[in-house]
């Protein structure tokens, strides 16, 4: 073992130690020989370095540090599904102040009832309400289910107790428009009228004054198509009774969701939106921004094709379910 040392020593300097040593019997005589595993000490090798660089430091997070990592980190969840930046930093500066009031509750819990109170708070829905007659019209692009959702309107009032209802159409540029509308009709048993121009319409109200409610089915309508425009304010502004309720797709993207929304509400006073294919996406939160810009509420929504059954009264708590399904919290 001496001579094992020194022969460590004299290879890699007289700072080597010893790590490990094994006697081993050689193959070809009677004497042993000694097997060492030596290395050089890291300590004293660092300590030689002629340049040593700064050693690292690494401070733990206080507790305030780490509380404002965690609210960022949800701020940024409510953010990533597509709620405006204007709205969230609204929603976060409401939740601060009342964060304050909050005990015993973890700041992600606090963040989760707060942030579904407040948005329940910014959404306005209506309903079927008041006494006398009524007069719908449904009116918004081509392409977003008016017809359908009349139709499913249409039954359910019948189906629940009123059964006085007029069935009207306006549109009859789309071919077989009014055919389609004519068999739903029949099966409904319910009465249909056509109105060609403004006067016609104005007059089958007054002959269908004593029914309870009027469903007034119109033409789709682009942003761009001005000359429409007109023509239908023409044909929904001859009683003043109508009330006009818009209907927006779910899948629409929220810029041509905006331009929709502008155009129509240009057009004509808005009782409501109708929020149609429900179904058909899982991003509502254009539908969420669209509802707190306008400051219009929100009536129906529709979840299919089937009729009646597709087709719900909106309320706060259905609205601010679906804006929020899409937030991973944990």
């Amino acid at each position: 073992m001496g001579e094992g040392l020194r022969q460590v020593k004299a290879t890699l300097g007289p700072e080597a130690v010893i790590l490990s040593a094994k006697t081993l019997k050689h193959p070809f005589c009677r004497g042993k020989r000694i097997e060492n595993v030596a290395a050089m000490d890291r300590q004293t090798d660092r300590l030689s370095d002629p340049a040593p660089g700064p050693p690292l430091s690494f401070r733990p997070l206080t507790k305030r540090e780490g509380k404002e990592q965690e609210e960022e980190g949800i701020i940024e969840k409510i953010r990533s599904i597509g709620i405006s930046a204007e709205i969230v930093d609204r929603l976060v500066e409401d939740i601060r102040t009342l964060r304050k009031e909050m005990t015993g509750w973890s700041l992600l819990e606090t963040y989760r009832g707060l942030l579904r109170w407040k948005i329940m708070e910014q959404i306005e829905v209506t309903g079927p309400a008041g006494k006398g007659m009524k007069i719908w019209s449904f009116i918004g692009p081509t392409g977003v289910g008016k017809t359908t959702t009349l139709v499913k309107l249409a039954a359910h009032f019948s189906l629940t107790g009123t059964p006085r209802i007029t069935l009207i159409t306006t549109d009859t540029y789309r071919i077989g428009a009014v055919e389609q509308l004519r068999t739903y009709a029949q099966i409904l048993r319910l009465p249909l009228e056509v109105a060609l121009q403004p006067e016609d319409l104005k007059g089958i109200i007054e002959r269908n004054r004593h029914q309870d409610l009027l469903l007034i089915d119109t033409a789709g309508r682009g942003p761009r198509q001005e000359g429409q425009a007109e023509e239908l304010r023409a044909f929904l502004t001859v009683h003043p009774q109508i009330e006009n309720h818009l209907l927006l797709s779910a899948t629409t993207k929220e810029g041509d969701l905006m331009k929709v929304a502008h155009h129509f509400g240009s057009i004509l006073p808005i009782k409501s939106y109708i929020f149609t294919k429900i179904d058909e996406t899982v991003e509502y939160a254009p539908l969420f921004n669209q509802l707190v810009r306008s400051k219009h509420p929100v009536s129906y929504v529709t979840t299919g094709q089937r009729v009646p059954e597709d087709i719900e009264l909106a309320t706060k708590v259905r609205m601010t379910n679906l804006v929020l399904s899409q937030i991973l919290w944990n």
